[in-house]
Parts: structure tokens; sequence; C-alpha cells
């Protein structure tokens, strides 16, 4: 079974940025960019990203600004963050070089089990298993392992699973023929059974269950979240609003200000757009606003440029809300 699938690995795995050239930093970039990230949304900006941080010691001096343009449409912003934060321990505690031990490696922000045994195993060589959705659904068919996929109890025994099969002089190309395997062939729903490596040796496929397992997560309705939005204009500046590490989503980014953070009377309905993030639905409404006269602004409000703009902005619901405003402009200039 092990010789099927790296063997199957190396003839089909995909031409990856971080496969061509490995090393400790861009496989943690690559690891940590990749969680509920598609591999085609990240390609283009694992590249970028690098460019500009090629290295620890250059992403630790970066400021956060910084760190989330580059990140930006990507979402989940607390790993841009929690980057930044390790490669400054990086620095600090392990001169600039990213350690090889698992405890150092655990310890670092963002970094948990399944991240530290990419890592250890692509870069390092070393052996240590990683388990995540892809290796859980493999597994469950390889095995008949009939539990639902976030199940703890599937997981623990997969991990125990992964730790045993793990080839010691091959852990990283064989944790990435798992991975590429789910990924590409062993795929959530009509898996590729006779493009499989381990056909012979799976359970499910023996007794045609391949589509029943993992079994069925519960659905989960999503909670509709409404907004209302203001645009605020200062000759060619636009009003931007810091939110706070206590809002429910989008923490810590600037973005356009809800109404009610600022003191502004409302004035038409520029735009409306949906947006999901994790499990919200959001309605956002636009509406033009005018600030009083003499207006004090907190520190959490900035004017910026509206050409820089986008720059500004790194969620992609903000991009929505500035491309539907600027519309009717460009409508109006024709």
């Amino acid at each position: 079974m092990r010789d099927a699938l790296l063997g199957w690995y190396r003839r089909h795995r995909r031409d990856m940025p971080w496969r061509r050239e490995v090393s400790p930093y861009r496989t943690w970039v690559s690891e940590i960019m990749l969680q509920q990230t598609t591999v085609a949304a990240a390609t283009p900006r694992f590249e970028a990203f690098v460019r500009l941080f090629p290295d620890p010691a250059a992403l630790a001096r970066a400021s956060e600004d910084e760190v989330l343009a580059a990140w930006a449409g990507l979402g989940y912003y607390a790993r841009a963050r929690n980057l930044r934060r390790a490669a400054q321990e990086i620095v600090a505690r392990h001169g600039g070089k990213f350690p090889s031990d698992p405890e150092a490696v655990l310890a670092l922000p963002g970094v948990g089990r399944y991240t530290a045994g990419a890592i250890l195993s692509i870069a390092f060589g070393l052996p240590h298993p990683v388990v995540d959705g892809n290796v859980i659904r493999v597994f469950s068919r390889l095995f008949g392992l009939r539990a639902r996929a976030k199940d703890p109890a599937l997981a623990a025994e997969v991990w125990r699973r992964a730790a045993k099969l793990l080839p010691p002089e091959a852990p990283g190309d064989w944790n990435q023929a798992l991975m590429e395997l789910g990924a590409t062939v062993c795929t959530p729903e009509n898996p590729d059974c006779a493009r499989c490596p381990l056909k012979r040796s799976c359970l499910a496929f023996r007794d045609g269950a391949q589509r029943e397992l993992p079994l069925p997560e519960p659905r989960r309705t999503p909670t509709p979240v409404r907004w209302t939005c203001l645009w605020i204009e200062r000759g060619d500046e636009v009003l931007l609003w810091k939110r706070s590490p206590q809002e429910r989503l989008l923490k810590n980014l600037w973005g356009l200000p809800e109404a009610g953070r600022v003191e502004a009377r409302l004035g038409a309905t520029l735009a409306r757009v949906r947006h999901s993030i994790t499990h919200h639905a959001l309605e956002v409404e636009l509406r033009a606003a005018t600030l009083p006269t003499p207006a004090a602004l907190a520190p959490a409000a900035r004017w910026t440029p509206r050409a820089r703009l986008r720059d500004a902005l790194v969620s992609s619901l903000w991009r929505k809300l500035v491309d539907a405003e600027g519309r009717p402009r460009r409508a109006a200039r024709a």
C-alpha cells in the first residue's frame, strides 16, 4: 500500500510553488495559507507573499497593516497576524532560523499538531504524521470507519493509524500523498475510484460504500447578519473605521463604518451586497452619510484617499462595497 501510494504521488502530484522549492519557512507559509483556502486561490497569493517577505526576519520586520494587505482577500485574518507574531518569535528565540524541535514548532502562534507535522515531515524529513480533512476522508473509506468526519473519536483513530503507517524513510512524500489523494481522487463527492492507487485495499470500495463515508454531518443553518455601512466623503477621501477586537466578525480590520459607530446623518442607499463569512450570511446595505460640522473623529477613524481604498480594505466584503458604490458613478460618467 505504501509503495502504491508513493509511486502514484511521485508520478501525478500537482505542480505547486512550495513543492518546487522546499524550505521550512515556505512550507510553513503554504500550510497556514491553505487552511480554509483552496490551492487555486492560495497559489498566486503565496508567490506574492514570499516575494514581499522572503524569510522570517522580513516578515517579523513588517507592520501588521503590511502583512494584512499582502493577505487581503484570503480571509481568516488571524492566520496572517499569527504568522507575523510567530516570525517575531523565530527571530527573537531561534536566531531567525525556523526550529526543527517539535515542542518549539508547536509553541509558535497559530501552529497546531497538523501544521507542525507538515513542516517537520516535509521540510525536515522527520517522522511526524499529519491528519487533515482529506486524510480523515481517505482513512474513513480505506478502513471502513463509520463516523462523521468531525467526530473527535474518528480524528483520534485516524491519527493513531497515520502514525502507524508513516514510512520513516519518506514521511514528507507520504503525508503529501495522502492529502493529494484526498484532494484529487478520493474527493467528498463522486470519488474517482478507477484512478485510486489504493482501491484494492479500500474497504469502502469493496463494499460499494465510498459515497457513504465519512458519515454526513448535520446541516448547519447560516446565521443571518444585517449591517448598514456608511459611505462618508471629504473631497477625494473616504472615512474608514477600525473594528474592535470585540466584534463578532472582521475583528481589528479597517472597514467602512457601521451605522452607529460615528455620529452621521444618513442619506440615500447606494448599494446592497451579500457576503458569507464562516457560518454567517451577511446582507449589507451601503448608505451615503455626512458628518455634522464640526466633527470630532475617534482614534479608530481615519480619512483615506479613494485611490488607496482597495489597499486599505483587506476583506473582500469591503471591496465588494467599494466596487458597488463606484458602479453608479461610472454609469453617470458614461
